[in-house]
């Protein structure tokens, strides 16, 4: 695999994507102009195209100190740039959690230029403001601007990040920090990070592509930000954690793997972290041919250690593979397995994909776009036919005002039956709005806050680590409860919906589709058992320090309620959304049949106006038919777009060069049935 592989995928990702949006965009385009949009219809595209905007591909590294995180990411961004992007020398050089990313415009043009880093200042872990909250306080932010055209610019930006400050003992504590494991300096004072967090907005192709990086640096950030590992390390797609590969696993790895990393996916067949062993070439030995054999052993017992499959636990050397690529030495590029780390990362990213592709959202999308074609290849068929009995009578005036007449009655009659149709739709739309009602009651947010409140109280009256512990147990009990009810009535409400789609007999949608419409209340169960062990894990982790961890668990308590509101909000989203999408099929296929049946019966009504000539009459006819023939060209014209071979479209996933595991995404409107 060549050492741009990772580049190329991504770039073919962001194709896919704009491919895709264009083709919903144009298809938006085509509904308004053609006058046969409905609500639903209007809701689906949009829905589609903001999942589609929003797609990103995050990667988390993970890791102690010293452990060449900053080198990796260097290595990752090499492409483009040929320069290191990050500070990185020997020590600490990413001091505090740093997101990078690109946003083109918004708010980075209006303060701060193109790029900048937005750096939010260590005093205010004094409070137990989550960093979530911090984020929509723009003041409290520091922010440095730079310009990716002037390397100096960019230097001077990135150096912040690793910036240092000195401070008192009890300062250090206030701030969540154990002074123990802190290095004095020789006026006695601590050293701590200057920065509590740092936001990169940084102009480059991968990260224009969708890609996003976090790195969080020690053990003592994600002990003090427990959002980090509530929320940010859940969402990621790939969590890279960096092992040295000299010194194998210490004490502080594997506590960072215990109680952050082991629970991530955990429901999931497929996991998503990746045990890199960096700075293996400090093992390397060219009088030594056991070296490999070496590595390889350290692989091996990494794997039985941390319960990884060793195909996820890769030996590299972050640096090695950035000197390389400055070289263009390939030999070493290989040895130093960045290839191999890309590949890995590719197939997240393909999976991520496939996870995309496979929303509800997107298939309806595709659905009502080719069931609208369906219809108009089928209308215009039908006109044609009309059109050609028509002319076979054209010079028999009585017969030819009795066909006119037979269509007009025969188009009454379809209106009719689509009128019935439209009835039964409303009746259905309100059985699923009955089961949405039914489904929202147990999560009202006036009966969260009142279960917040509670727990909260009984926590002030016992603040210790027994009380702590049967607080949220009982809040734990009381949610699941809440969720079990919420369960019941999602079962009621899928087997009405099933028996909705039986009966209104809709050719459109097949009973794997109905299926696929019933509510899922699987993903949220699944976050609510996730934040319940993250919970069980953090009253663990504190152990013997629970004293000196006041402000940290009011953190923890704080953002675990945020993720709990969080999560609530989301299943009532998710309600009202289904609400809105369970018939989106059949509200489609009614909606547009009936609005082709209505510009029927208009071309009808001029046809059977008795003081129109024969020839007048044919040609509204003709007139007709080429307007459903230009609207078909154009909409085939949108379904078949393909404008590179590299985006063609098609739902099936095929192996890409040089790797049987990797797949090439392809899928779209075009190549979808």
């Amino acid at each position: 695999m060549d050492s741009i592989s990772f580049y190329q995928r991504m770039a073919e990702f962001a194709r896919w994507k704009h491919t895709f949006s264009q083709q919903l965009r144009q298809s938006q385009e085509w509904f308004k102009n053609h006058q046969s949009q409905s609500q639903a219809t209007r809701h689906c595209l949009q829905k589609a195209l903001n999942l589609l905007d929003n797609a990103s591909f995050t990667v988390a590294c993970v890791g102690e100190f010293s452990r060449g995180k900053t080198e990796l990411i260097n290595a990752l961004l090499f492409t483009e740039y040929n320069q290191r992007l990050l500070p990185s020398k020997p020590g600490r050089t990413t001091m505090c959690p740093t997101e990078i990313f690109y946003t083109p415009g918004r708010e980075s043009e209006r303060d701060s230029g193109p790029g900048y880093v937005r750096l939010l200042p260590i005093e205010t872990r004094r409070t137990t403001t989550s960093l979530n909250n911090f984020r929509r306080i723009p003041k409290n932010w520091v922010t440095l601007p730079f310009d990716m055209a002037d390397p100096e610019s960019v230097a001077r930006a990135m150096s912040t990040i690793s910036q240092v400050k000195r401070v008192q003992a009890s300062d250090a504590r206030a701030m969540g920090f154990d002074p123990q494991q802190l290095p004095p300096t020789s006026d006695g004072l601590l050293e701590i990070p200057r920065w509590r967090h740092a936001l990169i907005n940084l102009d480059h192709p991968l990260l224009r592509h969708g890609l996003r990086i976090l790195d969080t640096p020690g053990l003592n950030a994600l002990g003090n930000e427990p959002e980090l590992t509530l929320s940010t390390l859940q969402q990621a797609d790939a969590v890279i954690f960096l092992l040295a590969a000299d010194s194998g696993l210490s004490y502080s790895d594997i506590t960072i793997w215990q109680d952050h990393l082991k629970g991530l996916r955990a429901a999931q067949q497929q996991s998503n972290t990746i045990a890199l062993l960096n700075k293996v070439d400090v093992l390397w030995d060219n009088l030594d041919e056991s070296a490999d054999r070496d590595i390889e052993e350290i692989r091996e017992q990494t794997a039985r250690s941390l319960s990884q499959p060793l195909e996820q636990v890769v030996a590299i050397s972050a640096k090695q593979g950035l000197l390389a690529q400055a070289r263009g030495d390939d030999a070493l590029l290989q040895r130093s397995n960045l290839p191999q780390l890309e590949a890995l990362l590719i197939n997240q990213l393909l999976r991520n994909q496939q996870q995309i592709a496979g929303q509800r959202i997107l298939s309806d999308a595709i659905r009502i776009v080719k069931s609208t074609r369906t219809n108009l290849q089928k209308q215009l068929f039908h006109s044609d036919r009309e059109l050609e009995s028509l002319q076979q009578q054209i010079h028999r005036p009585a017969q030819f005002d009795t066909q006119v007449q037979a269509l007009r009655q025969n188009v009454r009659k379809l209106h009719q039956q689509y009128h019935r149709q439209h009835l039964d739709l409303r009746t259905y739309q309100r059985q699923i709005d009955e089961h949405c009602q039914q489904l929202r009651e147990p999560l009202t947010p006036f009966q969260l806050e009142g279960l917040i409140g509670t727990t909260h109280q009984k926590m002030v009256k016992s603040w210790s680590f027994v009380g702590l512990s049967k607080a949220i147990d009982e809040f734990f009990q009381q949610l699941r409860q809440r969720m079990i009810r919420v369960e019941q009535q999602a079962k009621a409400a899928n087997t009405t919906l099933l028996t909705i789609y039986e009966r209104s007999n809709n050719h459109c949608c097949s009973p794997e589709d109905a299926s696929s419409h019933c509510f899922q209340l699987h993903s949220h169960l699944q976050r609510l058992r996730q934040l319940e062990q993250q919970a069980q894990q953090f009253r663990r982790s504190l152990g013997n320090i629970f004293n000196i961890k006041q402000r940290v668990i009011g953190r923890f308590i704080n953002s675990l309620v945020q993720e709990v509101r969080i999560m609530n909000t989301d299943l009532n989203t998710a309600i009202d959304h289904w609400n809105r999408e369970a018939l989106t099929p059949i509200s489609h296929e009614t909606h547009y049949q009936k609005s082709l049946l209505d510009q029927q019966m208009l071309h009808m009504t001029h046809l059977n106006q008795q003081h129109s000539s024969q020839s007048l009459r044919l040609q509204s006819l003709r007139t007709m038919i080429a307007e459903q023939g230009s609207a078909l060209v154009e909409l085939e014209r949108i379904i078949d777009m393909q404008p590179c071979a590299n985006a063609s479209l098609n739902p099936q996933l095929q192996p890409a060069p040089n790797d049987s595991r990797t797949a090439r995404p392809r899928h779209s409107l075009a190549g979808i049935a």
